[in-house]
C-alpha cells in the first residue's frame, strides 16, 4: 500500500514495486458484497448518479451560456430561485425516489441563507431523503472547496495551489487540507474535489494556480499531504484526485469549452479541455507521476479530465480508465466524470454514456437539466435501457456500485450494523431480521470552525510562507514599521487589486469564476492589512476609486467603513486635472464629483467618480499634470515607498485562458511613474500565475514580491512586507521573460528566474 523506492519515471510503472492502497479490509469487502447482491438494477444506477442538487428544486433553469458564466449570476433572481431551501418532500422526490448515491453542488451553489447551519439543514434533508430510500444508503455529498469551502461566505479562503506550491512545506499543505475539510463537514459535506494533481505545462492555462506547481515530482507530495489533511480530519470525508489524466499538458489552440449546455455560445478556448500530444514515457513521467503518492496515500477518488489524450477523450479511453488507473495501478475506489464531461463523448447522450461507462467511470457528474433539457431523470432512463440492451454489461454497475459503496464504507459513511442474538435464539434467523448496516444521519462538523480565529491564523501563516521575493534591491525589505504608528518613511498603497478580497481569492470563491469587491464573504484586504501596521499609510483606490462602502467586519470582526484617500500631491494634480475630469466622465456617462477635507494638509475624497474599469491612480497619471515628490538625499530609510498591488481580475477554467500574460497597463504605467518621480516603488503581484515583467518596469522597481492568490487573509502579505514573518517562499514555477517562454519546454533554455527562485529575508523583532 505504500511506495517503497523512487520509481524512475521514464520506465514503465512496476505494480510489484507501487500499487495503490486497498482502501477497506475483508470484512469491509464482505460487507460490501451483502449490500450489493440485495440492490436492485435501479437502485444500483442511483449510486451511479450524481446530479447538481439545485436541480431538485421547481426552479428556473438556466439559460444556455447565461448566469453561470456571467457577473450579474451573482445576484440575480435565478440563483435565488435556485438556492432556495430544500424541502423534504424535494429531497424525497429526488434522493429517495431514485436512491441516489451521491450529490454535488457547482460553483456558487449554496442554500439560503448562506451559512454553516442551512447548509447542513439541507444536507441533513437530503441525507434523511437518502436513508427512507428502498436501497436506504447514505449519500456522498460533494463540493469543490479547493482552497478551503469556498461557496460559503465567511468560510476561510486558503492560497490557492500555486501559492502552496511555493511555500514547500507538505505538513502545512495537509493541515491547510484538514482545515478545508472541517469547515466543509461543519456544512454537511463528506466528499472534496481536491487535490489537482496537474501538472501545469503552458502558462496560458485558465487552471495553472490549481496547479501545485510544474514539477511531477513537487505536485505529487503536495497532493499526497492534501489527501492525508482531507481524509484524516476526524469526520467521514472524502478527498479526490484530479483531472486524470494530462489536463495540464494540452497543446495550444486545441481547447474548447464545452460541458454539454453551458459553452454552446460562449467563445472556444486555447488550451482548457484540449489534447495532450503525448507519447507513453512522456504521459508517465509528468503526468500519471504526480497521482502515484496521492493513490498510495489511499486516496478514495479520482476525477477524470474533460480533455483528451492522442486525439481520444479521457472519459472515454479504456486503456486510461480502466486499463492504467484500475488494473495496473490497482486503483480501487471510484472513478467519477467531471460536471457534463459526459455529453462531449457521444452524438447522442445514449452513445457517449455507454462509452464513458465502459470505459470506467463509476458516477456520472451533471448538470441534470440545470443547463439545457437534458435531465439526469433522463440520463438514469438512458443508462437503464442501455444495461438492458447489454450495451452497459451488468458487470461493469456492479463494479462501479461496488466501488461506490467501498468509498462510503472507508470514509465512515457505512459500518456493519451490531447483530444482537438473544441468548438459546437462532443466530441465523437473528441475522436475517438484523439490518446490514447502521442506517443513520453521517456525523456533520461544528459550525463554530468555519472562519474562526485558529483557522484563520494558519491561513495567515500559509499566506506569508507562500510569498516569493523575487527582487530586493537594496535590500528594501523588509519595510521598517515606524514607531507609535507613524511610518519611517511616506508610505502610498495603490494598484487595482490592492483593496480588493476577490482579486485575492481568486475563482471557486463564492462563484465558480469568483467575484470582484470585498461584500462577498468577510476577510482582510492586503491595503487593509498594511494600514493595521501602519495607520498612516495612504491609499490610492485601484478600482472605481474613492467609492464609499461598508461591507461588514473584517477578520477580527468589527465593522468598517472604507473611504479612498489621496496624498497631498495627487490632491493638487487632481484639483489641476478636475475639468478634465468631468468632462471625460460625462462623455462616458460616468458622474465625477471631488471634495477636499478641510484643514491645511488637505486630502483628497473621491465620493462618486471614475467608471468602473478605469484605474484611479492610473487615470489620474493619464490626464492630469502630476507632480511628485521627490525622493529626499537623506537616505533609503526616509525614501518614500509606494506599494503597487496589482494582478489577474478572477477566472476559473477555459475563462481564464489567454494568450498573453500581461500585466494591467494602468499599474505598470502608474509603478513606472512613481518610481521616475524618486518612489521606491515594491511591486506586488495578486495573480494565478507568472506574469510577464517588461523590462522598463523591472529596471524601475525597488523589489517584486509575488503573493500569488492568498485568499481572504490578506495579513499574511503584510506580515511579509513589514518582516513579521520572513520571506521564505520558492518559486514552483519558473517565470519567463517573454511570452515565447509560455511553455515550460521554452523555458528551460533561461527563464527570467528559476524554478526554486526565491530571495530569503529574516523576521525582524
Amino acid at each position: 500500500g505504500c511506495l517503497h523506492r523512487v520509481i524512475d519515471p521514464r520506465t514503465r510503472i512496476n505494480t510489484h514495486i507501487y500499487m495503490a492502497s486497498p482502501l477497506t479490509s475483508a470484512d469491509d469487502e464482505a460487507l460490501i458484497e451483502e449490500i450489493l447482491a440485495r440492490l436492485t438494477l435501479r437502485e444500483k444506477l442511483g449510486q451511479m448518479m450524481q446530479p447538481d442538487w439545485r436541480t431538485f428544486r421547481s426552479a428556473p433553469k438556466l439559460s444556455e451560456a447565461g448566469a453561470a458564466v456571467l457577473p450579474a449570476w451573482a445576484g440575480s433572481a435565478v440563483k435565488r430561485a435556485l438556492n432556495a431551501p430544500l424541502t423534504d418532500e424535494q429531497c424525497d422526490r429526488s434522493v429517495g425516489r431514485h436512491c441516489l448515491g451521491s450529490v454535488l453542488g457547482g460553483g456558487g451553489a449554496c442554500p439560503t441563507p448562506n451559512e454553516p447551519l442551512a447548509w447542513q439543514a439541507q444536507a441533513a434533508a437530503m441525507q434523511r431523503a437518502a436513508l427512507r430510500a428502498s436501497s436506504g444508503l447514505p449519500l456522498l455529498v460533494c463540493n469543490d472547496s479547493v482552497h478551503g469551502q469556498a461557496n460559503l461566505r465567511d468560510a476561510t479562503l486558503f492560497p490557492h495551489h500555486i501559492g502552496q506550491g511555493c511555500m514547500r512545506d507538505e505538513g502545512l499543505v495537509e493541515e491547510l487540507g484538514a482545515l478545508a475539510a472541517r469547515e466543509s463537514a461543519a456544512c454537511g459535506i463528506n466528499w472534496i474535489f481536491s487535490p489537482c494533481a496537474a501538472v501545469a505545462l503552458d502558462l496560458r492555462w485558465g487552471r495553472t494556480y490549481e496547479s501545485f506547481s510544474e514539477d511531477p515530482a513537487l505536485c505529487g507530495r503536495l497532493s499526497a499531504a492534501e489527501v492525508r489533511g482531507i481524509q484524516r480530519c476526524g469526520l467521514p470525508m472524502a478527498a479526490c484526485a484530479k483531472h486524470w489524466v494530462a489536463d495540464g499538458g494540452t497543446a495550444l489552440g486545441t481547447g474548447k469549452f464545452d460541458m454539454g449546455g453551458i459553452g454552446k455560445a460562449v467563445k472556444s478556448f486555447g488550451l482548457d479541455q484540449g489534447n495532450a500530444d503525448c507519447d507513453d514515457a512522456e504521459l508517465r513521467a509528468t503526468h500519471v507521476a504526480p497521482y502515484l503518492p496521492a493513490l498510495a496515500e489511499g486516496v478514495l477518488t479520482v476525477m477524470v479530465s474533460y480533455s483528451s489524450l492522442n486525439g481520444v477523450k479521457c472519459h472515454a479511453s479504456r486503456a486510461l480508465v480502466t486499463g492504467l488507473l484500475k488494473e495496473e495501478l490497482g486503483f480501487r475506489g471510484v472513478v467519477v466524470s467531471d460536471y457534463n464531461a459526459v455529453q462531449q463523448c457521444g452524438g447522442s447522450y445514449s452513445a457517449a454514456v455507454c462509452k464513458v461507462v465502459n470505459a470506467g467511470v463509476d458516477i456520472v457528474m451533471t448538470a441534470g437539466g440545470l443547463f439545457g433539457d437534458l435531465t439526469w431523470r433522463r440520463q438514469l432512463e438512458e443508462l437503464e435501457a442501455a444495461v438492458g440492451r447489454g450495451d452497459v454489461p451488468a458487470e461493469r454497475v456492479d463494479d462501479a456500485v461496488r466501488r461506490v459503496l467501498r468509498v462510503k464504507v472507508a470514509c465512515g459513511l457505512l459500518r456493519r450494523a451490531a447483530a444482537s442474538t438473544p441468548a438459546g435464539g437462532d443466530a441465523a434467523a437473528a441475522a436475517s431480521r438484523c439490518p446490514l448496516f447502521d442506517a443513520a444521519v453521517p456525523p456533520m462538523g461544528d459550525a463554530a470552525c468555519v472562519g474562526c480565529e485558529a483557522h484563520r491564523a494558519a491561513a495567515r501563516r500559509a499566506v506569508a510562507k507562500s510569498c516569493v521575493l523575487l527582487v530586493n534591491e537594496g535590500g528594501i525589505l523588509p519595510l521598517p514599521a515606524g514607531e507609535g504608528g507613524r511610518p519611517a518613511a511616506e508610505l502610498l498603497v495603490t494598484g487595482i487589486a490592492a483593496d480588493s478580497l476577490g482579486r485575492q481569492c481568486g475563482g471557486w470563491s463564492l462563484e465558480w469564476q469568483g467575484c470582484e469587491g470585498n461584500a462577498f464573504t468577510t476577510g482582510t484586504t492586503i491595503a487593509d492589512a498594511i494600514r493595521a501596521v501602519q495607520p498612516g499609510a495612504r491609499l490610492v483606490s485601484g478600482r472605481a476609486a474613492g467609492r464609499q462602502a461598508t461591507d461588514g467586519r473584517t477578520a477580527h470582526g468589527h465593522a468598517r467603513t472604507r473611504t479612498r484617500t489621496h496624498t497631498q500631491a495627487y490632491a493638487r494634480a487632481h484639483a489641476h486635472a478636475h475639468a478634465r475630469a468631468h468632462a471625460h466622465a460625462r462623455a462616458r456617462g460616468h458622474s465625477h464629483a471631488a471634495t477636499c477635507a478641510p484643514g491645511p494638509a488637505p486630502r483628497l475624497r473621491l465620493t462618486t467618480c471614475l467608471p468602473q474599469d478605469v484605474d484611479g491612480l492610473a487615470w489620474l497619471l493619464a490626464h492630469a499634470p502630476l507632480s511628485f515628490p521627490q525622493a529626499p538625499s537623506a537616505g533609503a530609510a526616509s525614501r518614500p515607498v509606494a506599494v503597487v498591488v496589482t494582478g489577474e481580475a478572477p477566472y476559473a477554467e477555459g475563462f481564464g485562458d489567454v494568450e498573453e500574460l500581461r500585466l494591467p497597463p494602468a499599474d505598470v504605467r502608474a509603478a513606472v511613474a512613481l518610481a521616475d518621480a524618486g518612489w521606491a516603488v515594491v511591486l506586488l503581484l495578486v495573480t494565478g500565475r507568472p506574469l510577464l515583467l517588461p523590462p522598463p518596469l523591472l529596471s524601475r522597481v525597488a523589489a517584486v514580491l509575488v503573493a500569488w492568490l492568498p485568499g481572504t487573509e490578506g495579513d499574511g502579505v503584510a506580515d511579509v512586507l513589514f518582516g513579521r514573518a520572513p520571506a521564505t517562499g520558492r518559486l514552483s514555477f519558473s517565470w519567463p521573460h517573454a511570452m515565447d517562454q509560455a511553455a515550460a519546454a521554452a523555458r528551460l533554455k533561461g527563464p527570467l528566474f528559476p524554478f526554486g527562485h526565491g530571495l530569503q529575508t529574516r523576521a525582524v523583532g
